[in-house]
């Protein structure tokens, strides 16, 4: 578990207190899919809940890691799953559903350009002469 509160204390911008600029980027799926695993394998201990959804918010500070956070496996459930078990956890509260929401938006953004894009297909499409919808 020293792993877990390390990386949990680590700074958003990838920097240690040196400032050489030792990256972390690297293994941030890594980092999301251990933290994750972590919390499955210990789901009933809210100490570990707590610190794991600390690292999650960390990481969360940097849009581009959620991303990966939206693509790791498990990260949505076990989020839900800390909320449930942790209602007093005023911390596990406020970071689950803060990461839940970055998520969703990221989503939605992604979403949104893929539709954008299909509609430009189909539009660049038919003025070429081509009737039929884009598949």
């Amino acid at each position: 578990m020293r792993w877990l509160v390390l990386v949990g204390s680590s700074p958003p911008d990838n920097r240690n207190k040196n400032g050489d600029g030792s990256s972390i980027t690297s293994h941030i799926y890594q980092i999301c899919r251990l933290t994750i695993l972590a919390m499955k394998n210990f789901h009933t201990n809210k100490s570990i809940l707590n610190r794991g959804c600390l690292v999650l918010r960390n990481l969360s500070l940097n849009p581009a890691f959620v991303a990966i956070l939206a693509r790791t496996p498990g990260c949505i459930d076990m989020l839900l799953h800390c909320r449930s078990v942790c209602p007093g956890d005023s911390l596990v509260q406020r970071s689950a559903k803060t990461i839940m929401i970055l998520i969703q938006r990221i989503t939605e953004n992604q979403a949104s350009k893929t539709s954008d894009l299909s509609c430009s297909i189909g539009y660049v499409g038919r003025a070429r002469g081509n009737r039929s919808e884009p598949k």
